[in-house]
C-alpha cells in the first residue's frame, strides 16, 4: 500500500511542478552550486560552509510537504500521508547531492590543484546524515502544521516564517556568540571529531521528525475515521 501511495503522490508531485518551479530550482543549483564556490574557492569545503548547505534542503521541502498536505489528502490515511511528506524531502536531498556535486566540481575545475580536492569523507557523511535529519524533521514539523492549518496558504506562510526564525537564530550565533564557545564548536568539527558531535545532533533530529511524522499519521488517520460519536 505505501509503495502505491508513492507511485501516486510522485506522478502528481512531479505533473504540479510547474515551469517556474523548474526554473527557480535549476536557478538555485547555479547559485549555490556554481556562484557561491566559484566565489569562495576552496573555502567552500570548509566544514562551517557544508554545514550551512546541510539546511538548503529545508528551504526545498518545507513549501512542498505544505502544499501537497493542505491541499489534497491521498488514500489510505497513513500511506498516503507519509508519502506527501516524504516525496517532498527525497527531492529536496537529491537536489542537495546535486547541488554539492556541482560545487564539488565547480571547486576542483577552478583551482590550479593538480589532484582532486574533496572533504575528509567522515566530515561529508556527517554533513550528510545531518542534513537527512533536518529535512525529515522540517518536513514532518510543515506537515503536522499544515493538518492544523485552514489553508495552503496559511501552511507556506507559517512554515516560511519558521524556517525564516531558525536562519536568524543561525546568524545571531554566529555574530553574537561569545568567543569561546564558537571555538567549542569549531574545534569538535575536525575530521577525527565530527562523527561525536554532529552524530548526536542528527540523531536527535531524526528522533524528532520521526515522532511528528508519526503524530502526523494518527491525525491523519482520525480525520478520516471521524468523531467516534456520529449524531444523525
Amino acid at each position: 500500500m505505501l509503495g502505491k501511495a508513492f507511485e501516486i503522490e510522485l506522478q502528481h508531485f512531479f505533473k504540479g511542478m510547474s515551469l517556474m518551479s523548474w526554473v527557480g530550482h535549476f536557478l538555485a543549483v547555479a547559485v549555490f552550486g556554481l556562484l557561491v564556490p566559484l566565489r569562495q574557492g576552496l573555502d567552500f569545503l570548509d566544514v562551517m560552509f557544508l554545514l550551512a548547505y546541510a539546511c538548503l534542503p529545508c528551504l526545498f521541502a518545507a513549501p512542498l510537504v505544505a502544499e501537497s498536505v493542505a491541499s489534497r489528502r491521498v488514500p489510505p490515511a497513513r500511506e498516503g500521508y507519509l508519502a506527501q511528506v516524504l516525496t517532498p524531502v527525497l527531492f529536496a536531498l537529491l537536489w542537495l547531492v546535486l547541488i554539492l556535486a556541482t560545487g564539488f566540481v565547480t571547486v576542483n575545475s577552478a583551482s590550479r590543484i593538480p589532484r582532486i580536492v574533496l572533504p575528509p569523507a567522515p566530515v561529508l557523511l556527517n554533513i550528510l546524515a545531518l542534513s537527512i535529519a533536518l529535512t525529515l524533521l522540517a518536513g514532518a514539523l510543515t506537515g503536522w502544521l499544515s493538518l492544523n492549518i485552514g489553508t495552503v496558504k496559511l501552511a507556506k506562510a507559517h512554515s516560511r516564517r519558521l524556517f525564516l526564525l531558525m536562519l536568524v537564530l543561525v546568524l545571531l550565533w554566529t555574530r553574537m556568540a561569545p568567543p569561546h564557545w564558537r571555538n567549542f564548536v569549531i574545534d569538535r568539527l575536525t575530521a577525527s571529531r565530527i562523527t561525536w558531535f554532529v552524530g548526536p545532533l542528527a540523531l536527535l533530529f531524526l528522533a524528532l521528525g520521526l515522532a511528528l511524522l508519526r503524530s502526523g499519521t494518527r491525525h491523519r488517520e482520525e480525520d478520516e475515521e471521524g468523531p467516534l460519536l456520529k449524531l444523525v
